[in-house]
Order: C-alpha cells, then structure tokens, then sequence
C-alpha cells in the first residue's frame, strides 16, 4: 500500500507541474485578450449598443479568475504533498472541484458564444467600413487604418468600391486581402487555443481530483505516508506500569557498561 501512496504522491506532483504550465499559457492568453490590439481596436471603436465590449470584459474575467484558481489549487495541492498534511490535500480536492466547475462552464461558453463574439467583431469592421465609404471619415477612417495594419488586410474583395477609394480605406503597406476572412481566422485561432487549455486543464484537474481523493482516503485509514514527526521509545527503556513513583533513577537511565 505504501508504494501506491508514493506513486500517487509522485504523479500528484507531476500534475502540478504541468497545471503551472498550463497557469502560465492561461495567463499570457489572457494579456494577449485584454490589451492585444487585435481586440482592443474594434473594442474602442464599437458603438453603444454593440455587445463587443460586455463580452470582451467577461472573457478577460473569466480567463483571470481561472489562472487564479489554477495557481491556487496547484500551490496548495504541491504543499499538501510536501507537508503530508490530510487538511491540505482535502482542501486541495475542494479546490479542484471549483476548478472543474469553472472549466466545464467555460467550455459550454466557448462553444455557444464563439458565433456571438465573432459577428460582433465582424459588425463593428462594417460599421467601420461603411461610415469610411459614406464621406464620414474622421474618428472611423483613423480605427479603419488602424484595423487594416493590425491585420494586414485591405477592405472586402467583394465590396466593389474598395478598388476606387483604396488611399481611404487602406495603407501603402497593408496586403490586398479579404479583412473579413482574416479577422474571422485570426479569431478561429484564439478560439482554439482557448479550448485547447481549458481541456488540457480540465483534463488535469480530474486527475488531481483523483490522485487527491485517494491520498486524503489513504490517511483517513492510518496509512502513513512517512512516518514523519513520529517516535516511539525504546522496550527497555520504558517502565512497567506497576513501576511506583521511587523507581531509582539509575534503572531510567540507558545501560551503560562496567568500566
């Protein structure tokens, strides 16, 4: 039973490693959402009544409470293990348990809103587009400029009147490509590497929640993990109980040989 407790310990470990890498893409995933221009520029240009901004605040919520409790859970559930304690590791199965809450409603999110997100971008660049080509240039033209150097991109090839006001709608260094196409891949690709962390942590933290369960299980029972902390005296040197309160202190003391 001890080897199991000590394979469960190591695995446990080497989970937490791996949920710290996952915290750290978590994290640089989330900067990337919240202050990469790709989405700041249609965030700052998009009118009242779009959605962008609402959900553009959520996922970068979203993505900062999940590397908290990711860091959160990994450090407690590495302590658990290093200190052998049972309060830790059952406080560390609870946080386990929040975190796959967390993921599974952030997958469901991920997979019904992704249509949303995207068509409130792509609402935003046709707003954008449109007040360009109408003669209301100004504030519109600057974020239209800006959008097309973000992504490299040239108004819409199936908008005929790109081709006769290009020196309006784009720059000398900007590529003739569709912006739409683009946009909308760029955003497949942050979708995918949303999910692709959130089921690569998902996975983890099922794992953990086993490993924990069976560790704090196996402490419940008395299966100690290292007997750390725990000393027991030697048969000689301890008195029987019928031993009365005048025993000679010699007879306590460890044997020593006659010189």
């Amino acid at each position: 039973m001890r080897s199991w407790v000590r394979v469960a310990r190591c695995q446990l470990l080497v989970s937490c490693l791996f949920l710290m890498v996952v915290a750290v893409g978590c994290c640089i995933l989330t900067v990337i959402t919240s202050l990469g221009s790709h989405f700041t520029v249609f965030t700052e240009a998009s009118p009242a009544d779009n959605t962008i901004r609402d959900l553009h605040y959520s996922m970068v919520l979203y993505g900062s409470f999940v590397c908290g409790l990711l860091i959160l859970t990994l450090l407690l559930s590495t302590i658990a293990v290093l200190r052998e304690s049972q309060q830790l590791m059952a406080t560390a199965f609870i946080g386990f348990g929040f975190l796959f809450c967390t993921l599974t409603a952030g997958l469901t999110w991920t997979q019904e809103c992704q249509s949303q997100v995207e068509a409130s971008v792509l609402d935003v660049y046709d707003e954008l587009y449109e007040q360009v080509l109408r003669g209301h240039p100004g504030e519109a033209q600057e974020h239209l400029l800006q959008a097309h150097d973000i992504y490299q991109c040239c108004g819409k090839t199936w908008e005929q009147q790109r081709m006769s006001t290009p020196h309006i709608t784009c720059n000398m260094t900007t590529e003739d490509k569709d912006c739409v196409s683009v946009i909308s891949g760029v955003l497949h690709l942050h979708w995918y590497w949303s999910r692709t962390l959130l089921l690569v942590s998902l996975g983890l933290t099922v794992y953990g929640m086993m490993l924990s369960s069976f560790l704090y299980f196996s402490l419940s029972r008395g299966n100690i993990w290292g007997r750390r902390g725990n000393y027991n005296l030697n048969g000689n040197f301890v008195s029987s109980p019928d031993a009365t309160a005048v025993t000679p202190l010699i007879q306590l003391m460890p044997y020593q040989s006659a010189q």
